[in-house]
């Protein structure tokens, strides 16, 4: 009977034994409010931007986007690539190197460009930082080029009859790129 009433009181107490004074701290993890790093809430919405105009082009030729900004699919390398972060998943794939000529009078920004890859199959390419990538970084200023280099995970049976789309700030006009690799 004692054995059974002493593991009935382990039960009830969770089997969890009192902190006694100098073992680990009993305290409850500290909690704070960490603002947004730009502010807002999960509060507030924002509002939808709706996509900006579709222009077409072929891969290489570049897509004269209103508002001054030229986009050119200029390389399509297919390669092989290591998985790098996790869940990255090494393989078949293509590099594309994009240039952004900025004809406008203003500084263009770039950091937020948002470009992604649809297969022969119309399987989607799978964003990887596996090298050679390097995305745009900051923005261009009127009468300058940048390039950066986006890599997606695609199967090899997929690779020759590609869809890259490059909307280089939401809301503004998308260049849909097409054609064989």
């Amino acid at each position: 009977m004692a054995a059974g009433a002493a593991l009935c009181a382990l039960a009830i107490s969770g089997c969890a034994p009192e902190p006694t004074p100098g073992s680990q701290n009993s305290d409850p993890l500290p909690s704070a409010t960490v603002p947004a790093p730009n502010g807002g809430s999960i509060d507030e919405t924002v509002a939808p931007v709706a996509p900006g105009e579709t222009l077409e082009a072929k891969l290489g030729d570049t897509a004269e986007l209103e508002g001054g900004v030229n986009v050119t699919v200029s390389e399509v390398e297919q390669l092989d690539v290591k998985a790098v972060t996790p869940g990255e998943i090494a393989g078949p794939a293509v590099a594309l190197t994009l240039t952004v000529e900025n004809d406008s009078d203003e500084s263009v920004d770039l950091s937020t460009a948002m470009v992604s890859v649809t297969g022969s199959k119309d399987s989607f390419g799978q964003p990887t930082t596996s090298e050679p990538y390097s995305p745009f970084l900051g923005s261009v200023e009127p009468g300058k080029s940048i390039s950066g280099i986006y890599v997606f995970r695609l199967p090899a049976e997929e690779r020759d009859s590609l869809q890259v789309t490059v909307e280089y700030v939401a809301g503004a006009p998308i260049a849909l790129f097409t054609g064989d690799v």
